[in-house]
Protein backbone atom coordinates (compact mmCIF):
# COMPACT_ATOMS: atom_id res chain seq x y z
CA UNK A 1 0.00 0.00 0.00
CA UNK A 2 1.63 3.57 -1.12
CA UNK A 3 1.95 5.82 1.70
CA UNK A 4 0.50 9.17 1.99
CA UNK A 5 3.17 11.86 0.75
CA UNK A 6 2.16 15.08 2.59
CA UNK A 7 3.53 18.85 1.60
CA UNK A 8 4.15 22.06 3.69
CA UNK A 9 5.69 25.40 3.49
CA UNK A 10 6.36 27.44 1.08
CA UNK A 11 7.02 26.97 -3.15
CA UNK A 12 10.68 24.91 -2.95
CA UNK A 13 11.65 28.32 -5.83
CA UNK A 14 10.77 30.89 -3.08
CA UNK A 15 12.83 29.58 -0.76
CA UNK A 16 16.32 31.22 -0.51
CA UNK A 17 19.70 30.16 0.22
CA UNK A 18 18.54 26.69 -0.09
CA UNK A 19 20.01 24.30 2.01
CA UNK A 20 18.43 20.36 1.93
CA UNK A 21 17.81 17.87 5.09
CA UNK A 22 16.98 14.16 4.67
CA UNK A 23 16.10 12.41 7.84
CA UNK A 24 13.50 9.15 9.25
CA UNK A 25 11.43 10.49 12.07
CA UNK A 26 7.66 9.94 13.09
CA UNK A 27 7.70 13.06 14.59
CA UNK A 28 7.59 14.77 10.90
CA UNK A 29 4.34 17.02 11.96
CA UNK A 30 6.16 18.24 14.70
CA UNK A 31 8.72 19.30 13.08
CA UNK A 32 6.87 21.46 10.40
CA UNK A 33 4.83 22.85 12.92
CA UNK A 34 7.50 24.29 14.65
CA UNK A 35 9.25 25.31 11.76
CA UNK A 36 6.18 27.28 10.65
CA UNK A 37 5.73 29.03 14.20
CA UNK A 38 9.22 30.35 13.91
CA UNK A 39 9.29 31.98 10.74
CA UNK A 40 11.43 29.87 8.93
CA UNK A 41 11.08 29.55 5.40
CA UNK A 42 11.11 26.10 4.19
CA UNK A 43 9.12 23.65 1.69
CA UNK A 44 9.16 20.15 3.15
CA UNK A 45 7.39 16.17 1.61
CA UNK A 46 7.22 13.91 4.42
CA UNK A 47 5.33 10.97 5.52
CA UNK A 48 5.05 8.61 8.65
CA UNK A 49 8.75 7.09 8.04
CA UNK A 50 10.56 10.65 6.84
CA UNK A 51 11.23 14.14 5.41
CA UNK A 52 12.98 15.86 3.05
CA UNK A 53 13.10 19.36 4.04
CA UNK A 54 14.11 22.42 1.76
CA UNK A 55 15.19 25.54 3.95
CA UNK A 56 16.90 28.96 3.82
CA UNK A 57 20.98 28.33 5.39
CA UNK A 58 20.02 31.94 7.19
CA UNK A 59 17.98 30.05 9.61
CA UNK A 60 20.05 26.90 10.54
CA UNK A 61 20.94 27.73 13.38
CA UNK A 62 16.56 27.46 14.17
CA UNK A 63 16.16 24.24 11.98
CA UNK A 64 18.69 22.41 13.79
CA UNK A 65 17.30 23.23 17.60
CA UNK A 66 14.23 22.38 16.39
CA UNK A 67 14.61 19.04 14.50
CA UNK A 68 16.72 18.35 17.66
CA UNK A 69 13.94 18.99 20.07
CA UNK A 70 11.28 16.72 17.83
CA UNK A 71 14.04 13.73 17.46
CA UNK A 72 14.44 13.80 21.72
CA UNK A 73 11.00 12.75 22.34
CA UNK A 74 11.12 15.17 25.35
CA UNK A 75 7.94 16.94 23.86
CA UNK A 76 5.39 13.77 24.45
CA UNK A 77 7.05 13.47 27.97
CA UNK A 78 6.16 16.81 28.88
CA UNK A 79 2.46 16.77 27.39
CA UNK A 80 2.05 13.28 29.57
CA UNK A 81 3.22 14.95 32.46
CA UNK A 82 1.32 17.59 32.43
CA UNK A 83 -2.12 15.65 31.09
CA UNK A 84 -1.14 13.74 34.51
CA UNK A 85 -3.35 16.86 36.26
CA UNK A 86 -6.47 17.73 35.21
CA UNK A 87 -7.25 21.52 35.85
CA UNK A 88 -5.25 25.11 34.80
CA UNK A 89 -3.07 24.42 37.62
CA UNK A 90 -1.51 21.58 35.91
CA UNK A 91 0.70 24.01 33.53
CA UNK A 92 2.02 25.57 36.54
CA UNK A 93 4.58 23.08 36.86
CA UNK A 94 6.56 24.96 33.78
CA UNK A 95 6.71 28.05 35.85
CA UNK A 96 10.99 27.11 36.55
CA UNK A 97 11.30 26.07 32.67
CA UNK A 98 9.66 29.21 32.01
CA UNK A 99 12.03 31.22 34.45
CA UNK A 100 15.21 29.72 32.95
CA UNK A 101 14.05 30.38 29.22
CA UNK A 102 13.18 34.09 30.47
CA UNK A 103 16.73 34.12 32.55
CA UNK A 104 14.75 35.58 35.77
CA UNK A 105 13.65 33.80 38.92
CA UNK A 106 10.05 32.17 39.81
CA UNK A 107 9.59 34.21 42.45
CA UNK A 108 9.92 37.40 40.21
CA UNK A 109 7.09 35.84 37.82
CA UNK A 110 5.28 34.67 40.62
CA UNK A 111 4.52 38.45 41.22
CA UNK A 112 2.68 38.32 38.29
CA UNK A 113 -0.94 37.78 38.85
CA UNK A 114 -1.98 34.09 38.55
CA UNK A 115 -3.72 34.13 35.19
CA UNK A 116 -0.50 36.06 33.12
CA UNK A 117 1.57 33.07 34.77
CA UNK A 118 -1.09 30.28 33.45
CA UNK A 119 -0.65 31.98 30.28
CA UNK A 120 2.98 31.85 30.53
CA UNK A 121 3.22 28.28 31.11
CA UNK A 122 0.34 27.48 28.47
CA UNK A 123 2.10 29.45 25.62
CA UNK A 124 5.99 27.72 27.08
CA UNK A 125 4.33 24.65 26.40
CA UNK A 126 2.80 25.22 22.86
CA UNK A 127 5.66 26.64 21.61
CA UNK A 128 8.05 24.34 23.18
CA UNK A 129 9.56 22.73 19.99
CA UNK A 130 10.39 25.47 18.68
CA UNK A 131 13.90 27.31 19.02
CA UNK A 132 15.05 29.63 22.32
CA UNK A 133 14.38 33.09 20.77
CA UNK A 134 11.02 32.00 19.71
CA UNK A 135 9.84 30.54 22.63
CA UNK A 136 11.27 33.82 24.37
CA UNK A 137 9.62 36.55 21.91
CA UNK A 138 6.55 34.58 22.53
CA UNK A 139 6.63 34.82 25.79
CA UNK A 140 7.66 38.48 26.26
CA UNK A 141 4.77 39.42 23.96
CA UNK A 142 2.29 38.24 27.43
CA UNK A 143 4.33 40.21 29.42
CA UNK A 144 4.24 43.44 27.74
CA UNK A 145 0.93 43.26 27.04
CA UNK A 146 0.11 43.15 30.82
CA UNK A 147 2.59 45.63 32.65
CA UNK A 148 6.04 45.90 32.96
CA UNK A 149 8.29 43.88 31.28
CA UNK A 150 10.67 41.50 33.29
CA UNK A 151 13.94 43.48 31.86
CA UNK A 152 12.37 46.59 33.51
CA UNK A 153 11.30 44.60 37.10
CA UNK A 154 15.20 43.17 36.63
CA UNK A 155 16.33 46.83 36.78
CA UNK A 156 13.57 47.85 39.18
CA UNK A 157 15.06 45.42 41.58
CA UNK A 158 18.79 45.90 40.83
CA UNK A 159 18.18 50.17 41.83
CA UNK A 160 16.34 49.02 44.72
CA UNK A 161 19.37 47.20 45.90
CA UNK A 162 21.46 49.64 45.12
CA UNK A 163 19.65 52.48 46.93
CA UNK A 164 19.90 50.16 50.17
CA UNK A 165 23.52 49.42 49.58
CA UNK A 166 24.77 52.45 50.70
CA UNK A 167 26.91 53.68 53.45
CA UNK A 168 24.16 55.42 55.21
CA UNK A 169 22.04 52.38 54.50
CA UNK A 170 24.53 49.63 55.26
CA UNK A 171 25.13 51.30 58.69
CA UNK A 172 21.61 51.72 59.47
CA UNK A 173 21.02 48.37 59.11
CA UNK A 174 24.14 47.76 61.51
CA UNK A 175 22.75 49.90 64.04
CA UNK A 176 19.57 48.56 63.72
CA UNK A 177 20.91 45.33 64.13
CA UNK A 178 23.30 45.97 66.96
CA UNK A 179 20.04 47.80 68.67
CA UNK A 180 18.18 44.45 68.25
CA UNK A 181 20.54 42.39 69.50
CA UNK A 182 21.14 44.85 72.62
CA UNK A 183 17.29 44.85 73.35
CA UNK A 184 17.53 40.73 73.10
CA UNK A 185 20.06 40.68 75.72
CA UNK A 186 19.12 43.24 77.80
CA UNK A 187 15.61 41.14 77.41
CA UNK A 188 17.32 38.04 78.49
CA UNK A 189 18.74 40.25 81.82
CA UNK A 190 15.27 41.69 82.63
CA UNK A 191 14.00 38.04 82.32
CA UNK A 192 16.49 36.62 84.56
CA UNK A 193 16.45 39.40 87.27
CA UNK A 194 12.85 39.00 87.23
CA UNK A 195 13.29 35.21 87.50
CA UNK A 196 15.80 35.72 90.60
CA UNK A 197 13.13 38.03 92.47
CA UNK A 198 10.81 35.63 92.04
CA UNK A 199 12.69 32.71 93.16
CA UNK A 200 13.76 34.76 96.12
CA UNK A 201 10.16 35.32 97.22
CA UNK A 202 8.72 32.22 97.16
CA UNK A 203 11.42 30.93 99.04
CA UNK A 204 10.59 33.51 101.65
CA UNK A 205 6.88 32.52 101.52
CA UNK A 206 7.81 29.29 101.71
CA UNK A 207 10.00 29.53 105.07
CA UNK A 208 7.21 31.96 106.48
CA UNK A 209 5.05 29.53 106.15
CA UNK A 210 7.80 26.75 107.06
CA UNK A 211 7.69 29.21 110.62
CA UNK A 212 4.29 29.49 110.95
CA UNK A 213 3.98 26.32 111.46
CA UNK A 214 6.61 25.38 113.75
CA UNK A 215 5.40 28.33 116.28
CA UNK A 216 1.80 26.59 115.97
CA UNK A 217 3.65 23.69 116.90
CA UNK A 218 5.15 24.86 119.81
CA UNK A 219 2.46 26.87 121.19
CA UNK A 220 0.45 23.42 120.97
CA UNK A 221 3.05 21.65 122.66
CA UNK A 222 3.36 24.22 125.05
CA UNK A 223 -0.39 23.73 125.58
CA UNK A 224 -0.21 20.36 126.33
CA UNK A 225 2.24 20.29 128.72
CA UNK A 226 0.58 22.81 131.27
CA UNK A 227 -2.33 21.00 130.89
CA UNK A 228 -0.61 18.03 131.74
CA UNK A 229 1.03 20.06 134.89
CA UNK A 230 -2.58 21.02 135.82
CA UNK A 231 -3.80 17.31 135.72
CA UNK A 232 -1.08 16.34 137.88
CA UNK A 233 -1.09 18.82 140.43
CA UNK A 234 -4.93 19.24 141.13
CA UNK A 235 -4.66 16.03 143.53
CA UNK A 236 -1.88 17.75 145.55
CA UNK A 237 -3.96 20.76 145.51
CA UNK A 238 -7.07 18.66 147.07
CA UNK A 239 -4.97 16.72 149.31
CA UNK A 240 -3.14 19.97 151.32
CA UNK A 241 -7.12 21.52 151.29
CA UNK A 242 -8.63 18.27 152.93
CA UNK A 243 -5.37 18.97 156.04
CA UNK A 244 -5.98 22.33 156.23
CA UNK A 245 -10.00 21.66 156.81
CA UNK A 246 -9.44 19.07 159.75
CA UNK A 247 -10.40 20.20 163.29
Amino acid sequence: MRKIQYVAGIPINEVHNQLYKSFSTGRAQNVVVALDKSGVPFSASYDGNGMTLVYDSNFSYKVDEIIGKAMSGRYELLLREIGHQNGRDSYLKLLSEVAGVLHTTVGTLKQRPYDIQLLLCKSYADHWLCDTYTIQRELNRYLTANGRTLSEMSEHERLEMQKNNTPEKRESTDSADIQHRMNVIYGQEDHRRKAEITAKEEKRAVFSREKQRELSEITKHRKQYEQELNVKSQPVQDENYERKCRP
